[in-house]
């Protein structure tokens, strides 16, 4: 097994998620619940999540980037696990956000550990779970 496909297996655990391979790409497929209510119309959709690590250098690192759907009430949940995590965001960070009334979508990308990454980001997601008993 080749250092890609025991990370690869280490982060699928550490997130639930399932994971595709591919030449130096490792895509995250992992799913999330959202119910989402516009004025009187709600509707509930299941949206999978967009983590992928790639590039991984030798010293451990690689170019991690994701692209998180939120509603508007939990980005400030989230946003707040994700920076104060027992692992401090490396120097290598990007953030972008785009919203619209009803949804946030938020890029995040890292040159750090792919472990280190999807840890915070797992923090982060377990953050939302209260959040979701009350919607």
């Amino acid at each position: 097994m080749t250092h890609l496909e025991e990370l690869a297996q280490e982060v699928a655990s550490l997130m639930n998620a399932d994971i595709e391979l591919a030449v130096d790409t490792c895509l995250v497929k992992k799913k999330r619940h959202l119910n989402i209510q516009t004025e009187q119309i709600y509707f509930s959709c299941i949206l999978e999540l967009d983590i992928s690590f790639r590039k991984l250098r030798k010293n451990g690192k690689a170019l991690n980037k994701s692209e998180i759907l939120l509603l508007p009430e939990e980005l400030p949940a989230f946003t707040a696990a994700w920076s104060s995590f027992a692992i401090p965001l490396p120097v290598s960070f990007k953030q972008r956000c785009e919203t619209n009334p009803n949804i946030v979508c938020l890029h995040l990308e890292t040159v750090e550990c792919p472990k280190a990454f999807t840890s915070s980001l797992s923090a982060a997601l377990l953050a939302l779970e209260p959040l979701e008993t009350i919607s």
